[in-house]
């Protein structure tokens, strides 16, 4: 197996965020669509709701805003 050592032009390839999964080209129509979707799915209630909130950043792990967004 051929190295990478000494050959500037051959650098080792770095993992790519998307390595392993799949990646869908959508049209404007079907994203907008997909993220309607979303949108339905995380008000299902209010658990689903926060917990998105939470990871966004928006609320504290406490449900509280984040420092940011408060007045």
């Amino acid at each position: 197996m051929p190295t990478t050592d000494n050959h500037p032009d051959k650098a080792a390839k770095t993992s790519s965020p998307l390595r392993g999964k799949l990646v869908r080209i959508m049209t404007p129509e079907e994203r907008s669509a997909d993220m309607k979707e979303f949108g339905k799915e995380i008000r299902k209630s209010k658990a689903s709701a926060v917990a998105f909130l939470q990871r966004a950043g928006i609320l504290d792990e406490t449900g509280e805003l984040a420092e940011p967004y408060r007045a």
